[in-house]
């Protein structure tokens, strides 16, 4: 019972879901919060 499990998502597949998402529905929030304050100036 040594094996080691395989992970069920990799890294390089959250990676790139990331990116089609980050396409879709643009960057994360963080980012987008700091242009909100900016145009609100």
């Amino acid at each position: 019972m040594s094996k080691k499990k395989k992970p069920l998502l990799t890294d390089e597949f959250l990676d790139e879901l990331a990116n089609e998402i980050n396409e879709l529905y643009g960057r994360p929030v963080e980012e987008n919060e700091e242009s909100k304050h900016e145009q609100a100036e």
